[in-house]
């Protein structure tokens, strides 16, 4: 697993806009200050006044404070190396019609990988898993970064790269699956709340 390079969206910058980025930060910083690393997520009428008071998109204003979540799980990545096994592991639990699967662990000397199924429980028609943050806890001595994710509408696979590396013996460790969703258009259907699971 190599680390994805960051490419900007565009080579151009207004230099004059510094001073006002600069200003964005720190407020950044002392909101997450005041918050004390909690951000949370502000109320819909707020955003909505927000939006109407600043002229900007309601649904924009949502995935922005959205992404103030996501600072705490960003680790410099470990590249696990030396692989030594699989493991089977095959633990299910079924929360809200989805059914959240440990399939294996990849041991290396270094980390382990664990992979993890959701699978959508329901034949009703038009209606997908929808878009959320996949987030995997085991115990405070490990730490778990996202690897990577895919799927369909109905069936998400993610993996997560766990430091230090897991022990062979699985049998006693628990993992917590915390899923939260991001904010999507209205019209769309999706079956995700916020959950947290143990597997």
């Amino acid at each position: 697993m190599n680390a994805v390079p960051f490419h900007p969206p565009t080579d151009y910058y207004c230099k004059e806009l510094a001073p006002l980025d600069e200003e964005i930060c720190s407020l950044l910083a002392k909101r997450k200050e005041l918050s004390n690393q909690n951000p949370g997520f502000p109320d819909p009428d707020l955003i909505s006044h927000w939006s109407q008071a600043f002229v900007l998109k309601e649904d924009w204003l949502r995935i922005v404070f959205a992404h103030l979540h996501s600072e705490k799980h960003i680790h410099v990545p470990v590249e696990p190396i030396d692989f030594l096994k699989f493991i089977p592991v095959l633990r299910s639990v079924t929360v809200d019609k989805l059914s959240h699967t440990v399939t294996y662990i990849k041991q290396y000397s270094n980390a382990s990988i664990v992979h993890i199924e959701t699978e959508m429980i329901t034949s009703e028609p038009f209606v997908h898993l929808g878009h959320a943050m996949f987030e995997l806890s085991i115990a405070p001595e490990y730490l778990c970064t996202l690897n990577r994710g895919s799927g369909s509408d109905k069936t998400i696979q993610h993996s997560f790269v766990v430091t230090p590396s897991l022990p062979d013996d699985i049998s006693e460790v628990e993992f917590h699956l915390s899923v939260k969703p991001l904010p999507e258009p209205e019209f769309q259907r999706v079956l995700l709340k916020e959950i947290t699971v143990t597997i």
